[in-house]
């Protein structure tokens, strides 16, 4: 398959940037490590950032001294007898006529094609965990006693770099986020009749394999009752009773890109009253959250607004006492939302981002390009003993994927319903079986 050309102008605009970025230094980048056993490889960020290289046990060096060799990719040659039982491979020749590289070598070249240009050079370098060529270029950079560095530089510009996205990239985060939405909608559908998690997740993985997904952004989250008070829980294998609440956090890959969504649901396709009062509470604070992306605004900005929302709102069922600032100030809200708000995503789910976002005292603000979630939620387990019995071993949460743009913000998945009439229609419109 040929590289789209849109993508191949942007990828040399990207590798320009890094080239500046080294002065008279040296960038060796890995590709990604094989999967261990049999499995579907997917190239590590930073190196499909650059190269657009899909294999692993490649190398890219990035060295902006070399006046025909700026760009230089070491790659492995095609061999019948590995692609009799592993797969097949691009080779040298295609490599070089596919990808934005001013020269491609045979990855066996390695060695002898560096040992000259490293010396006397500060040289960037992460090696990469069971990559093919790490025992290779760690032994070269031993041999002639050349210092590296794993930070700054360029890995800094790349972070920077990445926090943006880019039209291209834009439009692979819409396309996962419209099919991880599509599939969303086919969990409600099956909700009815699905008996236990894994059910839920198989229909997930189902609806996003039949429109081309091949990779999904991290295991899916399908939390059935009080398995939903478990921000991260993964088992997927409880049964899932007729009245009760289904949380799905989940989303699909696109040409690398992630999308990342939840949305919660009751089986009966009815919410109970207590159900709906919590959603309702935690979708006006998702929605606050929302509505308040902005360029100019701190990621604690946002979680602080959409905190007060969801105060007030258990404020009002009694769960929550006191005032408001009262509450945020003391972090008794967190009693039932101990995560964050927001975090930031692209080619990972919790993707890159520059330390002065992150934090209580994070200074830096939202710029335009950049993408986050937006996610509240409301979780009671027994330890939550202040409480009465109605509200606990409930977990709720409602995600979306926002884009900054240049005057406020763009819901990217705002076709996936979260209205509670929008929830319960759909999930009322399956068919039980």
């Amino acid at each position: 398959m040929n590289m789209n050309s849109d993508l191949f102008s942007e990828l040399k605009v990207r590798q320009k940037r890094i080239l500046e970025s080294l002065g008279n230094d040296v960038l060796i980048l890995p590709a990604g490590a094989p999967p261990s056993g049999v499995g579907l490889f997917l190239q590590a960020d930073d190196f499909h950032y650059l190269t657009g290289f899909p294999e692993e046990g490649a190398v890219a060096v990035f060295d902006p001294t070399q006046e025909s060799e700026n760009v230089v990719l070491f790659v492995k040659e095609k061999n019948q007898q590995e692609e009799v039982w592993q797969g097949f491979t691009i080779g040298v020749r295609k490599a070089g006529e596919r990808f934005p590289a001013d020269k491609v070598y045979n990855v066996q070249l390695l060695e002898l094609k560096l040992k000259e240009r490293l010396k006397g050079r500060t040289v960037y370098y992460k090696s990469v965990q069971n990559q093919r060529q790490n025992a290779v270029i760690d032994k070269l950079l031993d041999q002639e006693g050349i210092e590296t560095t794993d930070v700054g530089g360029p890995f800094d510009e790349l972070l920077e770099m990445r926090v943006i996205k880019s039209a291209y990239e834009l439009e692979q985060m819409r396309r996962a986020i419209d099919i991880t939405g599509e599939a969303h909608h086919a969990c409600m559908r099956a909700g009815k009749s699905a008996r236990f998690e894994y059910q839920l997740e198989a229909e997930f993985e189902y609806a996003c394999k039949t429109r081309g997904v091949r990779h999904f952004a991290f295991g899916s989250i399908v939390a059935a009752g009080a398995h939903a008070t478990c921000q991260h829980y993964v088992e997927n294998n409880g049964p899932i009773g007729k009245d009760e609440l289904v949380l799905i956090d989940a989303g699909a890959k696109w040409n690398n890109y992630c999308a990342d969504l939840t949305r919660t649901f009751p089986t009966s396709g009815k919410f109970t009253p207590v159900q709906r009062d919590l959603y309702e509470i935690v979708l006006a604070s998702e929605k606050a959250g929302v509505e308040a992306v902005a360029p100019g605004i701190r990621l604690m900005d946002l979680h602080i607004i959409s905190a007060r929302v969801l105060a007030d709102g258990l404020k009002s069922l009694g769960i929550l006492h006191g005032s408001t600032d009262g509450i945020i100030e003391s972090n008794a809200y967190r009693d039932f939302w101990p995560g964050a708000l927001c975090h930031s995503l692209g080619l990972y789910v919790h993707d890159v981002m520059p330390p002065l976002f992150r934090g209580l005292d994070a200074e830096r603000k939202l710029e335009p390009g950049m993408v986050i979630t937006v996610e509240p939620g409301f979780y009671s387990q027994d330890f939550n003993y202040q409480i009465s019995e109605e509200f606990k071993h409930i977990g709720i949460r409602i995600e979306d994927d926002v884009l900054v743009t240049e005057d406020g913000h763009e819901n990217l998945s705002i076709a996936t319903v979260k209205e509670v009439a929008d929830v319960e229609a759909m999930v009322q419109s399956g068919a039980e079986k």
